[in-house]
């Protein structure tokens, strides 16, 4: 009966997440009903129906998640959006890197990395980026394709890259101080960057590139405003690696430092704040909503005993430790497809926790603690491939719908493919070489502090 409760759910949520009814709803009615239907088995009964209150009632007060962050990041990331720093940026590093073979692909990816804290909400990360690198590239003779996957590759870097919201969801499901978390992706999105670049700056070295033509600006001033956002926005995963201040404490610093630099920068009107605080409280219901749904769901599925019925068929397969993490970030990958990232953290690793618990690759890694942070950073940058893999990556689409005319989506499925296949060569060596992973988060704890390590 358990087997029956769990593919009815299962199916129930698919089918309501597809027909596009809000997500939020499908995952609290599927719990209800999922409720109803233990009780009606005879799993428990409508005494423990006060279960789902206090189940919602603890995800959202629980005092070692800073939820009050979320809402701030967006907020962060959107006011910098508005204060033009993206236009202004690239700009400046078209001029800088010159003498570089494809250099506003380049420019395209490095921006990405400052979007970080908007790039929770991908397609305002793709969109923000498309509208100041789509024209240069294409009046420089870039192809279709590569101007295309430059700005869908741009727009999926943040998601990862700290303060970015999702590493906030990610380091909550496995348990693990924010902080680490934001160190422990830092040198992988690095190395990203590098070999996507490299690879720009191949396939471009004979393309010649047209100056941009831009207004006549203060190049000092410009140059202060980036350093100051880029300030703003590293000053959060700073501020809480040294242990100066909690997530929500940074979060409150960066959105002073950002209204800042847009009011000096004189884009800080009454309207476009405005916009701004619409924008982030749309988003923030929509990530609550899905958390309150979720909470719902995985309290009705832990009771129909859902994570026992998959752990026990994948158990089946009699997979070594390496095929079922293989396996595993594979599932990640092809639910990046069709579900939204928040879902598939709030939704689908707990019911796989289980199975990742499992695990064990302390003697790989070096402490089963690190090999947590190492699983998690895995399946952070699995998510943030989905993103980008034809035929279903969600920036491909936000960079289709920002492209202008000539760019057609076959195009950034054919320009999406290599770098692709770089980042799964990415994981590969990651998978091979954690210490890429866990280097920075061990040396930013205190001897005290670290767990024991097992001698490599």
């Amino acid at each position: 009966m358990n087997e029956v409760l769990t593919v009815a759910m299962l199916v129930v949520m698919a089918i309501g997440v597809f027909s596009g009814f809000p997500v939020a709803l499908v995952l609290a009615g599927t719990g209800f009903l999922g409720f109803v239907a233990a009780v009606w088995v005879g799993i428990t009964d409508f005494q423990h129906l006060g279960l789902i209150y206090l189940r919602a009632r603890g995800v959202l007060t629980n005092e070692s998640v800073q939820f009050t962050s979320v809402p701030m990041l967006i907020f962060l990331g959107l006011i910098l959006n508005a204060s033009g720093v993206a236009e202004t940026m690239f700009r400046l590093l078209g001029r800088l890197l010159t003498a570089v073979p494809g250099r506003y692909a380049v420019a395209t990816l490095l921006i990405g990395l400052v979007l970080a804290p908007a790039a929770g909400v991908i397609g305002a990360s793709v969109i923000t980026v498309a509208l100041v690198a789509y024209a240069p590239m294409m009046a420089s003779g870039y192809a279709p394709r590569t101007a295309g996957a430059a700005v869908a590759a741009s727009g999926a870097l943040g998601v990862v890259f700290p303060p970015a919201v999702m590493l906030f969801f990610i380091s909550n499901v496995f348990y693990l101080r924010i902080g680490l978390m934001y160190v422990a992706l830092i040198v992988p999105v690095l190395l990203m960057v590098m070999a996507f670049a490299i690879y720009f700056a191949v396939t471009l070295r004979k393309t010649i590139e047209v100056p941009l033509d831009a207004p006549k600006t203060n190049l000092a001033s410009d140059l202060l405003f980036v350093l100051a956002s880029v300030a703003v926005i590293a000053s959060i995963p700073l501020s809480i690696i040294l242990g100066f201040a909690t997530l929500t404490e940074a979060a409150g610093v960066g959105v002073f430092g950002a209204l800042l630099v847009a009011l000096l920068r004189k884009r800080l009107s009454f309207s476009s704040l405005n916009s701004v605080t619409v924008q982030t409280s749309t988003m923030t219901s929509m990530v609550f909503f899905i958390v309150l749904g979720a909470s719902v769901f995985s309290l009705s599925f832990h009771l129909v005993g859902g994570p026992d019925v998959i752990f026990n068929w994948i158990s089946a397969f009699d997979l070594s430790r390496w095929e079922l993490l293989a396996m595993l970030l594979g599932v990640v990958i092809v639910l990046g497809f069709v579900f939204d990232w928040i879902e598939v953290l709030l939704v689908f690793i707990p019911v796989l926790m289980p199975i990742f618990s499992e695990l064990d690759f302390a003697d790989h890694v070096g402490s089963a603690y690190f090999a947590q942070i190492w699983i998690a950073g895995l399946i952070a940058l699995a998510l943030q491939t989905s993103f980008l893999t034809p035929p279903f990556g969600y920036a491909l689409f936000f960079a289709k719908m920002a492209a202008p005319k000539g760019i057609n989506l076959s195009d950034i499925y054919r320009g999406a493919v290599p770098l692709v296949a770089i980042e799964i060569a990415l994981i590969a060596a990651l998978i091979s070489f954690p210490q890429l992973i866990t280097w920075l988060p061990e040396m930013s704890l205190g001897d005290a502090d670290a767990p024991r390590l097992i001698q490599r």
